[in-house]
């Protein structure tokens, strides 16, 4: 059951090679429920947020790659062993991993509406079915049924009281309720609870985004090491800082607007 489950999982989320990578956000989920601010460690945030560890690992990490290359020159160069081929660094792909990061917070920050009734406001959630942790649209489809109200078609019959459960534990404050095979979810008008929630959530996944930015700079750093002329390396390094810290000022700013439109109601 759990097999034809994830199988489903991975066609609803159009063959994504997302594998959820545990413990690469452990500076995010390391507190309890204190909603730290934004101070780049993140500590409590997604605990604050009613999100488990699981669910607060950042999606850009996923597409993550090394960003050094072996230069190598003419036919001598191609029958040299691997170790003995210059490095170099592709300075496009860190930049493009980076604007990855920021197209994924834009579109999770999107989701995040108050008062009116949205697919993404769920997208979020984590579901606990069959001993496994599965993100919401692995386990039903969400859609708009009117402008206050959300409807889940679970997949399966024997998952929707698991899937009443993580709705009803979430940190938007809702009363789900079972019908049959769906489960209804009333969006209600916005509350000071219930935008401080959005808030919180905001904050989480503005974090998300800078710890991929950040494993991004590793992966790059990590790249520069290998260039053999020193001049060459303390340059790439003085860039590759100067793009993360741009990312991250970008990042910044994405969560502050949004959290000045949840406060006046995504009006």
């Amino acid at each position: 059951m759990l097999r034809a489950l994830r199988s489903r999982a991975a066609q609803r989320i159009g063959g994504s090679s997302m594998a959820w990578l545990s413990g690469a956000t452990s500076e995010l989920v390391a507190g309890g429920r204190q909603g730290a601010a934004c101070s780049g460690s993140g500590s409590g945030l997604a605990a604050a947020a009613g999100l488990r560890p699981e669910a607060a690992v950042p999606w850009a990490l996923q597409h993550a790659a090394p960003f050094s290359k072996k230069a190598k020159k003419g036919a001598a160069a191609e029958a040299a062993p691997q170790g003995d081929a210059a490095a170099s660094f592709d300075m496009k792909d860190f930049k493009e991993q980076m604007e990855k990061s920021l197209e994924h917070l834009q579109g999770e920050l999107a989701n995040i509406r108050t008062g009116r009734a949205t697919p993404g406001m769920l997208d979020h959630l984590k579901v606990d079915v069959y001993g496994d942790r599965l993100p919401l649209k692995a386990c039903g489809s969400v859609s708009v049924r009117d402008p206050q109200l959300l409807a889940i078609t679970v997949f399966d019959q024997d998952a929707v009281p698991s899937v009443v459960k993580a709705v009803a534990e979430s940190p938007l404050r809702l009363s789900p309720r079972a019908e049959g095979q769906e489960v209804l979810v009333p969006i209600p008008r916005p509350t000071i609870e219930t935008i401080a929630a959005m808030m919180k959530v905001a904050k989480v996944e503005g974090e998300q985004a800078k710890v991929s930015v950040r494993h991004a700079r590793k992966l790059a750093m990590d790249a520069a090491k290998k260039l053999a002329s020193e001049d060459e390396r303390k340059r790439v390094e003085k860039e590759v800082q100067r793009v993360t810290d741009d990312y991250i000022t970008q990042i910044d700013g994405m969560v502050a607007k949004k959290e000045k439109s949840i406060k006046m109601h995504d009006s």
